[in-house]
């Protein structure tokens, strides 16, 4: 579609005061490598104590998208109701990506017949290129192999394939936005890609609206040790505003900078934002995990689980490794061991799968197995078990990891053009912080599994299984005697 852009420094102040967007202290510029953010524009400080400060930018509650938005906006365009209703309607994000994708097309075509908004000209300011996994070239996403966004920025394509294709089989029913989407080709795959892009890396959580886009505000950049922070206002009717923080002193020309969240990982960063901070150090791994082979539980245990089938994988400040995983606890029980699956019946008549162990019904808890079994005799026999499996997963995510093929700044000039910088460094320093948590969560795994070794329930419990399967050993060349004679 053809695809109009405005330039920030020359046409955002007329869009400001049209919607009464006040930048008071703060001026938007081109920061070297992080694009446009926002400067001090005269000197600004805030002592520690001070309770409170004046505002540096306020933006209305009426411009802010959020779900109410939305929803408020399907109430006046009758359209894009019809459009909602037949597409939408089922998450937040999805929602406000068919939102910015309709701004989108009608900021290209005025005269469609939809009802504009200020989003209709703001989308015009926004970045056409997002540097998020997902807007990357398959050659830039191989550089995530062995990563543990190789998986999840793959599914996230299939994610957005599907939902684009949705989008086009249930929109092409409807005669008038056929007409709009389809009949001149003015919405493409791409365009979804970018306006998915647009709200992951632009969005913040607000305590009142929920997770929304902030026109402008989104303009700040994150920093690790941010000078502002923005809020609702309760004494301004919910508009955002833009503060200062307290000890923070800036001189005029400065960047006044946010923080897009302190506990996010580096693959969280890389993901929503695409931006690895070169600040902080990753120290949270998340990996997936599947059913072991062959389980004959393994389809119940998937379905009757609702958490992530992940591990995740934490380095303390002391450089020691925790891991936590419901789900390994799952798939590391059997039905010998007291787990069991049933079908229940609800009192409307509905039927669903039921979990059990030791004949108490814990479908309820299915998110919770280690605090079901802690009091299990062979509560380290289990854990054994699921340290088994974890340690193998680290293994194989190293391996994988170590079998990308030579770094692309090495190759020969002309060779390796198609690779942004920025995503070669992003993926690499990805890799070696991950790879880092990895290497020493093996080396965790490896000394827990041998202090499991040498317990005693356990060397009981595995003395146990040598003497039955001795036994069993036994028995069968006795048979096969028997069977000689």
């Amino acid at each position: 579609m053809p695809d109009p852009h405005l330039d920030i420094t020359a046409s955002l102040p007329a869009w400001n005061r049209l919607n009464n967007v006040d930048l008071i202290d703060v001026i938007p510029k081109e920061i070297p490598q992080s694009g446009f953010g926002f400067v001090a524009a005269r000197a600004l400080s805030r002592a520690e104590e001070a309770l409170d400060s004046p505002a540096l930018a306020r933006i209305p509650r009426g411009l802010v998208l959020s779900k109410e938005a939305v929803d408020d906006h399907a109430k006046v365009d009758g359209h894009f109701r019809v459009l909602l209703d037949a597409v939408g309607r089922k998450s937040t994000r999805g929602d406000a990506c068919l939102f910015l994708l309709v701004q989108k097309v009608l900021a290209a075509h005025p005269q469609s017949g939809l009802v504009s908004t200020p989003w209709t000209e703001y989308v015009k300011f926004l970045p056409r290129e997002v540097p998020v996994p997902t807007m990357w070239s398959e050659q830039e996403r191989e550089l995530l192999q062995g990563t543990s966004l190789e998986l999840a920025v793959s599914a996230k394509i299939q994610a957005l394939t599907s939902e684009f294709e949705a989008l086009r089989e249930k929109s092409s029913d409807l005669p008038f936005w056929h007409a709009i989407f389809w009949d001149t080709n003015n919405v493409s795959l791409a365009d979804w890609f970018l306006v998915d892009a647009w709200y992951r890396s632009r969005s913040l959580e607000l305590p009142s609206a929920g997770v929304s886009m902030v026109p402008v505000l989104d303009l700040a950049n994150h920093a690790p040790a941010p000078s502002a922070y923005y809020e609702e206002s309760a004494r301004r009717e919910g508009d955002v505003e833009l503060r200062l923080r307290p000890g923070s002193t800036l001189a005029a020309g400065d960047e006044v900078t946010i923080s897009y969240g302190a506990g996010k990982s580096g693959a969280e960063m890389l993901f929503s934002y695409g931006f690895i901070d070169p600040a902080r150090s990753t120290d949270t791994v998340a990996l997936p995990l599947a059913p072991l082979e062959d389980d004959p539980l393994g389809k119940a245990k998937v379905h009757s689980f609702g958490g992530p089938r992940t591990v995740e994988l934490t380095r303390t400040s002391g450089g020691a490794v925790a891991w936590t995983s419901p789900f390994a606890w799952l798939a590391c029980l059997n039905e010998e061991d007291g787990l069991a699956f049933a079908i229940l019946q609800d009192v409307g008549g509905g039927r669903d799968l039921g979990v059990f162990w030791q004949d108490s019904d814990v479908t309820a808890r299915a998110d919770d197995w280690e605090t079901l079994v802690r009091d299990h005799p062979q509560y380290n026999i289990f854990r054994l078990r699921v340290v088994a499996v974890l340690e193998a997963r680290v293994a194989s995510q190293l391996e994988r990891m170590q079998t990308i093929e030579g770094d692309p700044r090495d190759a020969p000039p002309g060779q390796s053009h198609s690779i942004h910088t920025g995503c070669l460094d992003a993926a690499t320093t990805l890799r070696e912080q991950e790879a880092s948590v990895l290497q020493a969560a093996a080396r965790a795994l490896e000394a827990e599994r041998g202090e499991l070794l040498a317990d005693d329930s356990v060397l009981a419990y595995l003395g146990s299984m040598e003497i039955s399967q001795n036994e069993q050993v036994e028995e069968t060349a006795s048979n096969d005697s028997d069977d000689f004679s």
